[in-house]
C-alpha cells in the first residue's frame, strides 16, 4: 500500500469510530432522560404533627414542648425511612430509633 492509501483508511477507521462514539453517547442520553434525568413531581410536604405516639409530653411546658414539635417535625429518623422524628413515630409504631431520640428529646427540653 502506498502511503495515502493507509492514511486514507486511517482516517476512513477515525470517522467510523466517531460516529460510532457519538451513536452509543447519543443513545445513553435519549435513555438516561427518559428515566433518571427526568424530574421528579414535587412531593407534597408533610403535615405538622402535634402529637408524638409513645412519647409523655403532657407535663412539658407549651413553649418547650412546641419548640420540641418544631425541632422533630424538621429532624430526620436515623432509621433510613426518610421520614422526620415526628412523621416516623406517627406512621411507625414499631421504630425504636425515632422513639428513643423522641424521648430523650423531651428528657433535653425538660431539663432547659
Amino acid at each position: 500500500m502506498r502511503k495515502s492509501e493507509r492514511a486514507r483508511l486511517t482516517r476512513s477507521a477515525a470517522i467510523r469510530l466517531v460516529l460510532s462514539v457519538a451513536l452509543v453517547v447519543g443513545g445513553s442520553c435519549l435513555v438516561l432522560q427518559s428515566t433518571v434525568w427526568r424530574n421528579p413531581k414535587p412531593e407534597a410536604p408533610e403535615p405538622f404533627y402535634t402529637e408524638l405516639p409513645g412519647v409523655d409530653l403532657s407535663g412539658m411546658p407549651a413553649d418547650r414542648k412546641e419548640a420540641l414539635l418544631k425541632r422533630l417535625n424538621v429532624q430526620r429518623c436515623p432509621c433510613d425511612c426518610m421520614r422526620t422524628i415526628a412523621s416516623c413515630r406517627n406512621h411507625h409504631d414499631s421504630c425504636s430509633l425515632s422513639l428513643a431520640v423522641a424521648r430523650r428529646a423531651v428528657e433535653v427540653a425538660g431539663k432547659r
